[in-house]
Parts: C-alpha cells; structure tokens; sequence
C-alpha cells in the first residue's frame, strides 16, 4: 500500500512546476518519516479524489455552453505530459491555491432550458392567424410602397413629357405670335407709309378718336407726323350759335295733328306714334335715323350721382329709368384707355332745367333743347345757356350744322368710326342719328359723312355727339344700332331719350 501511495505521490510531485515542487521538497526535508508519509497519504487521497470529481462532474449546462466547476477544487492539478521519478524524500508541502474562491457551503445547481410544454389547437391556430394577418399586411404595406414608387416614376415620365411638350407649344406660340406681330407692324407700316396717302388720312384719325387706338399710329409715326395728318382732316368750328327763330318748333307736330284730324295717312309714320325709322348708309356705313316730330319728347336722362368710381347705366335703363320708349347715347364722359364705366360725366349736363354739371361761368360746347323746344348748337358759358331757356343740354362736338349752314372740314373731317349725332329741321323735328362702326358690315362714318346725312334729311342745326363703343339706339324694346363694345352693354352717365306721347298715343296703343 506504502509503495503505491509513494508511486503516485511521485507522480503527482513530477507533474507540478518546477518552483512549486523544490517548495514540496524543502518542506518535507524537515519532517519525520512518519509526517513525511501522513503528508504523503493526504496528497494520494486528495489526488484520487479529484480525479473521481472530474471524471463524474464536467457537464455542459443547457443553453449555456459553460463546464460546471467543482466545489471541492481548492488546489491546481496539472497533468504532465511526462512521468519521471522523484528522489524519496520527505518534508513533502502541499501548497493550496491562492488564486481560488474559498469553495461555497451549497451545492451547485446547473441552470437548464425550461422544459417546452406542449401548446394547445386553439392557441396554435390563433397564432397562425395573427402570423397571417400580420403576413398580409406586411404584403400590403409592400404593394402600396411599390404601387408608390410605380406612381411616382409615373409622374415624373409625365411630367418630363409635358415639359417637353408644352416647352415645344411655347415655342411655337413665341414663334407665332412674334409672326403675327411682325406682320402687322408690317400691315401698319403699309398703312401709314405706304403708297396711299388717302388710307393713311382715313385710318390715322380713326385710331386717333378712339379711346386706346393711338398707340397703334403712335407705333409708326411720330407726334409731328400725327399731328400733320390730323389737322389736314379735321372739322373747324363755328363762333355763332344757333339763331332760335329760324325754327318753328311745333310745326312738324302741328303738321301731323292736322294730318290725322283729316284722317290722312303719313306714309313715314304709319303707326302714327309720331317717330319715324330710317335706313342709312353709304360707301363704308350704314345706320339708322330717327324723326321726332314733336321735340318735346326729346330730354336728357341722366344718373342720380356722379362718380368717378362709379357706374353709370346702359341706354336701356337710362330709358326705363324715366318711362321713355327709346333713345340714343349721350354727352362725353371719363373714358381713360377705353375702360370708362360711365360714373362721371364731362362738360356740362343739364336735365329738366337743372344744371347737374359744370359751373356756371365755365365755357362749353352746349347741345341741347331750350323750354321753347329749339336745339340750341354752340359755345357759351352754362349761365348763359341758362339764361336762353337750355332745358336739356350735354357736351360734345364738333357742331356740323348751324342755322343752316354745313361745318366746314379738310379731307374727310375724321376718320371712320361709330358716330352719333343729333338735329333739328326747320320745322321743329328732332333728327336723331347712329351709325354703326368698326365692325366687317360697317366700318364707320366720317364727320363729312354725318353732316351729308344731316343736310339730306333737312336738319338747320346739328352736331356730334359721343361715339365710338357708345354709340347705340333703341326703340319700343329693340336695340336697332348695337354698340360695338366687346364686353358688355356700355355704361354712361347721359342720354338723349324720347318720352312717350303727350296723347298717349304710342306704339301698339291708343288714346
């Protein structure tokens, strides 16, 4: 027994370290025989019992992968490689190691993985379910992200195409309108130095009348140019005024009255209303002309309150405005570029012998009916117009006509455009003229053109009124000269209207 405790005591010295094993050997060189063998016994019963923990014990732990450590281990054991003997000697030490934790009073329990109870059918296809519905949205979301993307590089295909195309559209609007535009400046050049002196004369005082058209000659020709062109067709003014007893005012109507007593029938008028309707025209117009024979149905309608931001009406509700059955348009009013909207009117108005614009010691050109029924034509300050009886009165111009005698004009006296005028025959009728303009059946009439118009139907006193988009007449409901406004009905602020019969005799009734 002795001599296999020292084989394996021999062993167990040959496999420590160097430094720990002359350590062993001095211990043991100052113990008795018997201390020496005690020590070496205690060392052999270690020994054998670590090997049967290390032999029983090293286990890896589930889940874990870590070795379990034993609790008895309080010493290093190292197995050499090689075995060799050791001198028999005695003072052997055994030296415990300091590097390991004092061993614990419990047992070690290795941990280990929950033990997988079995999961019931219900639970199993709840899940299922869940893991469905979550697999389905997930696949949704997927689609909708894709279905993004697609729109996406969509719009930007279309984007890139419209740009494409709406870039070549501009293009081609650039390019057209640059055309057009060249070629009209070439059209005006034509016009206005070309070889036609007399188209130049017609068209240059045409756009120059009308309210935004100068631009256009402004375009060719210079201020000096203009200027030359309209002072060789203008009409020249008169420095009298008409003469009131070279007209009979109520004779037309007297006329009339002894017609129907002896039951004649007035081919002119044969509604009897006492208004007679009129074609006109010549070269580049035509228009209508309407006779009054009683002028004292003749008045100036007007709007309640003049502003400048205001609006004025159109004829028809001037017309409705005080019971009238037709009428033309008006006196001159603020018209800035065309754009007017007739609030403020300009010169002087008089309406049922109040002075509603103007002042009194300011000087006008004064067109209108005294209490007397004469149409007064001329310059005068609006005191004297009041003073002479002006019942109804606006301003314009120029006069054409007065006390028989023609304006006098150079070249065409203006040029063609929508005209407006008022007259007066010996014999008290009240001539009332439009003519329309600038339209493809109706360029317009000239100054010259009215005052033709106005001698052949009899008229001793006559003058221009406002024209242009103005122009306009109606009678009993019907527009019988449109206005050649593109928009809507003209607005402004005065009108001469006719007031039905004193008789009531009207059109479609009887008194």
């Amino acid at each position: 027994m002795e001599t296999d405790n020292l084989t394996k005591f021999r062993k167990i010295v040959a496999g420590l370290e160097p430094a720990k094993r002359e350590a062993l050997m001095a211990r043991m060189k100052g113990m008795s025989k018997e201390e020496a063998m005690g020590l070496v016994d205690r060392m052999v019963e270690i020994s054998e019992q670590r090997k049967i923990e290390i032999t029983a014990r090293p286990k890896v732990l589930a889940g874990g992968g870590r070795e379990a450590v034993a609790p008895g281990a309080d010493y290093e054991v190292t197995r050499p490689r090689t075995y060799r003997e050791i001198p028999d000697e005695s003072g052997i030490e055994i030296v415990k190691n300091p590097g390991r934790r004092a061993p614990s009073t419990h047992a070690v329990r290795p941990q280990q993985r929950p033990i997988k109870r079995a999961e019931p059918a219900v639970a199993r296809a709840g899940r299922n379910q869940v893991a469905m519905k979550i697999a389905q949205r997930e696949r949704e979301a997927y689609e909708a992200q894709m279905k993004k993307e697609r729109n996406q590089v969509f719009a930007k295909k279309a984007l890139k195409i419209s740009l494409k195309y709406l870039g070549r559209a501009m293009c081609v609007a650039v390019t057209t309108l640059a055309l057009v535009l060249a070629g009209f400046y070439t059209f005006l050049g034509i016009i206005m130095k070309g070889p036609s002196p007399h188209l130049r004369d017609q068209f240059v005082p045409s756009v120059m009348e009308s309210s935004a058209g100068g631009v256009l000659a402004r375009m060719i020709l210079s201020d000096e140019e203009i200027d030359a062109i309209l002072n060789s067709n203008k009409t020249q003014g008169f420095d009298e005024i008409t003469d009131t007893t070279l007209v009979n005012a109520m004779a037309a109507e007297q006329k009339q009255k002894a017609e129907d007593n002896a039951a004649a029938v007035n081919e002119l008028d044969p509604d009897g209303d006492g208004i007679e309707v009129h074609d006109v025209s010549g070269p580049m117009y035509h228009g209508k002309m309407l006779v009054i024979y009683d002028p004292s149905r003749i008045m100036v309608a007007t709007i309640d309150n003049y502003n400048h931001n205001g609006a004025g009406l159109t004829l028809k509700q001037l017309i409705d405005k005080y019971g009238g059955v037709g009428g033309i348009n008006g006196g001159q009013y603020e018209d800035t570029n065309g754009m007017g909207i007739g609030g403020w009117p300009e010169g002087i108005v008089i309406s049922e012998g109040k002075l509603r614009m103007g002042s009194k010691g300011g000087t006008y050109n004064v067109y209108g009916l005294t209490n007397d029924n004469v149409l007064v034509v001329g310059s005068m300050t609006a005191q004297k117009a009041l003073d002479i009886g002006v019942r109804d009165a606006v301003s314009f111009g120029p006069a054409l006509i007065v006390n028989g005698v023609a304006a006098k004009y150079s070249g065409a006296g203006g040029g063609l455009n929508p005209r407006t005028a008022i007259g007066q025959r010996e014999d008290g009728a009240i001539l009332l003229l439009v003519i329309e303009g600038r339209k493809t059946s109706s360029m317009g009439a000239t100054m010259a053109d009215l005052i033709k118009v106005m001698q052949d139907y009899g008229a001793v006193n006559a003058a221009n009124l406002d024209g242009g988009m103005s122009s306009a007449m109606w009678l009993y409901d019907d527009e019988l000269v449109s206005s050649s406004s593109i928009r809507v009905s003209r607005q402004m602020p005065t009108a001469f209207i006719i007031l039905p019969p004193k008789d009531g005799n009207a059109k479609g009734t009887e008194g």
